[in-house]
């Protein structure tokens, strides 16, 4: 198996060919070169058949090579993917409320603040009367309602 630095240098040798390789890149492929064997083999190697190439004359081709014209855009193919990622998202959220705590049925159906205080304030009372009847009458310290 090569090192990294190896297969980083081949795909810097292929673009040196074309001048697309910088010259920071240039330097390091230079350097890699100077101290591996094997990529300066490579090199040689992609240099000899690029050139090969290159200098070889232009066929002539038997059929004329046509590219098919662009096509127009598909909208409905779009649309329906929109429409299938929409109607995903919609049964996800239909999917997670449903597993959640049952909520009620209507707003109406939830107690008003004054119910939820007068049911609070007499579960207090309910409270202070049982304190009372276990401490034989005597009231607790800051119990309105009692005397100490």
């Amino acid at each position: 198996m090569r090192p990294l630095a190896c297969d980083r240098s081949r795909a810097w040798i292929s673009l040196r060919l074309d001048d697309e390789l910088s010259r920071f890149e240039h330097v390091l492929l230079g350097a890699h070169l100077a101290l591996c064997s094997d990529c300066r083999k490579f090199a040689d190697d992609v240099a000899w058949q690029a050139e090969s190439l290159r200098a070889a004359p232009l066929e002539r081709m038997s059929s004329p090579v046509t590219i098919p014209s662009k096509r127009a855009w598909r909208w409905p193919a779009v649309g329906v993917s929109t429409g299938a990622v929409a109607a995903s998202i919609f049964a996800l959220a239909i999917g997670l409320r449903g597993t959640g705590p049952q909520q009620p049925s209507s707003p109406l159906s939830t107690p008003r603040p004054a119910e939820r205080a007068d049911r609070l304030g007499s579960l207090q009372s309910a409270d202070v009367r049982l304190v009372r009847l276990a401490l034989g009458g005597a009231a607790l310290r800051g119990d309105p309602h009692g005397t100490r």
